[in-house]
């Protein structure tokens, strides 16, 4: 799909952020520019297409080892920032494909379930961004994200938000949700209660000094959930967040392998799940420079879960 000539600022679909007229644009935004607009150029031309429509399928599972995988499972990975980043080959795809009859408006998980879908009507969908902040690539998200006017859920581990405590403000302040990843990027289907609400109160308190909302939603590392873990997010009063769209980019198979993966299994209601921690996130912005212009020309828009 051509997407040249597109205006992002002035199509209709896409959702705008709090004081995206605004000329102030901070030094570390300019930078983050600067860096995608050399990731984009280094990025390959072609133009996968775009899935469109409700879609059909099985429900998707409700607890699943997807996403990134926990510290220690790749002895290879870069281990450069915060523990708990490191991540690894061996956990099978998840389902990407939206439940029977998905529409967008149908009803939200029942409490005690995680959310796979966001449930706002047709062509809305969402972008999260999981085991931030990170010095280099937190950035650049954001600058393709202002460019786009297209508001976002970073996923935030506590430890990389306590060393980069400015990007989680900043990161607030363009309009974006931050929601709590845990500390230390745990299984936490091997951890007892007690374990469990101290990596997320411990994460919550950090977010919070750092200038963050207090959050309301909390992704499981891995998606692994338990019974334990909802327990404790119904104690603290935070929603179990999943993802629906999954194409491993923290594996780093590829600009295009991410490309195609994210536009040929997006349909109405999908969660995008893609990530700025955990070692070297080239790909992931190059493919973001390329994906968000073409969701965003096949009529999809962003929201917030």
């Amino acid at each position: 799909m051509s997407v040249s000539g597109l205006d992002p600022q002035n199509h209709p679909r896409g959702a705008r952020l709090p004081g995206a007229g605004d000329d102030r644009v901070s030094r570390r935004l300019l930078l983050g520019v600067g860096g995608v607009l050399l990731l984009s150029g280094c990025a390959d031309k072609s133009k996968p297409s775009v899935a469109g429509g409700s879609g059909t399928g099985p429900t998707a599972p409700q607890a699943r080892n997807g996403g990134a995988p926990f510290p220690g499972g790749d002895p290879g990975a870069d281990t450069s920032t915060a523990p708990g980043d490191s991540h690894s080959n061996d956990s099978p795809p998840p389902d990407n494909t939206p439940p029977p009859g998905a529409t967008g408006i149908d009803p939200a998980p029942a409490a005690g379930k995680p959310q796979y879908y966001v449930h706002e009507g047709d062509k809305a969908i969402a972008l999260t961004i999981d085991d931030g902040p990170s010095a280099k690539y937190t950035a650049q998200v954001l600058a393709l994200l202002a460019q786009y006017k297209i508001p976002a859920t970073f996923c935030m581990i506590g430890g990389n938000a306590a060393k980069h405590a400015s990007l989680v403000a900043e990161v607030t302040a363009a309009g974006h949700l931050v929601a709590n990843h845990t500390y230390t990027h745990p299984d936490l289907s091997k951890l007892d209660a007690g374990a469990i609400r101290a990596e997320i109160e411990r994460t919550t308190d950090t977010l919070t000094k750092a200038g963050a909302k207090p959050p309301t939603f909390f992704r499981a590392p891995g998606g692994a959930w338990s019974p334990a873990v909802f327990d404790t997010c119904a104690k603290l009063g935070l929603r179990p967040l999943d993802w629906s769209v999954d194409p491993r980019d923290w594996s780093r198979p590829g600009t295009d392998h991410i490309v195609s993966t994210v536009l040929g299994h997006t349909h109405t209601g999908s969660i995008i799940l893609e990530h700025d921690g955990g070692g070297d996130r080239s790909q992931t912005v190059a493919a973001l420079a390329k994906f968000l212009p073409q969701l965003l020309a096949a009529g999809y828009h962003f929201v917030q879960p």
